[in-house]
């Protein structure tokens, strides 16, 4: 087993960047916490390089990484404010939802429906998101059918189309 080149590091990270930080902001809600996020996971994924099996499994193990680092951050948090409520942030929400309504609607849906349907949104397969979310394929399809239902539920009662 090799371990993977800086280069080809770098370059897989800025690969998945966008969907990396829209799948931390949907854990977090705070953009600031999102980049702390981030930076623990590369860093985490960089020490760790030489525990990556093939390449073309790096989106999905890096994901996993970053999924672990946000909700560490996000229980450090609850122990902070000891809330389980986590405060809207008013930062850019990272290209998930075009409109504020639209951005309403999906942080009604529950955690884990909003994080599948996100991932199915940035092109993952289904075997690759139920990697992420360590879920079989089968509850990741139902997850996104539930969400795409409480979405549509949520739009129809608010006049939001």
């Amino acid at each position: 087993m090799t371990m993977i080149r800086d280069d080809v590091f770098v370059e897989e990270i800025r690969s998945v960047k966008k969907t990396a930080f829209g799948v931390a902001y949907l854990i977090l809600k705070n953009t600031f916490d999102c980049e702390d996020a981030m930076s623990a996971a590369i860093v985490k994924a960089y020490e760790h390089r030489d525990k990556l099996y093939k390449r073309d499994s790096f989106r999905t193990w890096f994901l996993r990484i970053l999924r672990n680092e946000a909700y560490t951050i996000l229980r450090s948090r609850r122990k902070v404010f000891e809330t389980d409520e986590i405060p809207e942030s008013p930062q850019m929400f990272p290209d998930v939802a075009q409109s504020l309504d639209l951005r309403a609607a999906l942080m009604r849906l529950r955690e884990d429906q909003r994080n599948a349907l996100f991932l199915k949104q940035e092109g993952y397969s289904l075997e690759e998101i139920a990697a992420v979310l360590k879920v079989p394929a089968g509850t990741v399809k139902s997850r996104i059918s539930r969400a795409k239902d409480a979405l549509r539920k949520i739009l129809e009662e608010n006049d939001y189309e």
